[in-house]
């Protein structure tokens, strides 16, 4: 991975509004916020269950701090995976946006790195604006840390199959450990 000339203080969780407390990802995300957040790191999410009440409780754990990014609860969508009321509880920021596009650029815009974890279309659409936002501001990006060795084969099909440039494959990593996340980071941040 690339080192960037950007400063790592805020670091979003992205997966799985599903994520269970007794699943591997859920525990995995919390591990990694309470590793992260005993070190300084300021944690941020989309404000909902799963993966991003796990960085949450992770964070608040280790005493860290919490920034979320929700929607008003009068422009949620029927279909929208809900503003969990523990996370709004823990965080001690909250970003209201009118809609999940903007939710998304708001989350993406206070970042400066991401753990992404296992999820769904979410998911998926965040990790496609924070590479493709990586690769424009390349060297002074945001990096990507995939975590789970799963992601090794998704991330290097990706890669191959797209064609990504030199600049694209340098933004991201994978990781499988916690302890893995927080090296990544000290190497490439300033």
């Amino acid at each position: 991975m690339k080192k960037t000339s950007k400063k790592i203080q805020r670091v979003a969780f992205f997966g799985d509004a599903e994520a269970k407390t007794s699943d591997v990802h859920f525990k995995d995300a919390f591990l990694v916020a309470k590793l992260l957040a005993s070190e300084g790191y300021i944690i941020c999410n989309g404000g909902g269950p799963g993966v991003m009440l796990a960085s949450t409780q992770g964070a608040k754990e280790a005493k860290g701090k919490v920034e979320i990014v929700i929607l008003k609860k009068e422009d949620e969508p029927g279909n929208y995976e809900g503003t969990d009321k523990n996370n709004i509880l823990l965080a001690d920021k909250i970003y209201e946006m009118p809609d999940i596009s903007e939710r998304t650029e708001k989350l993406i815009e206070i970042a400066d790195a991401f753990v992404i974890f296992k999820g769904g279309t979410g998911t998926l659409a965040e990790i496609g604006i924070a590479w493709e936002l990586a690769r424009f501001d390349y060297g002074h990006h945001e990096p990507l840390v995939f975590y789970g060795s799963f992601w090794n084969r998704i991330v290097g099909s990706i890669i191959e199959k797209m064609e990504f440039t030199k600049d694209e494959q340098e933004v991201v990593t994978v990781v499988r450990k916690p302890e893995e996340v927080l090296k990544t980071l000290r190497r490439v941040g300033n």
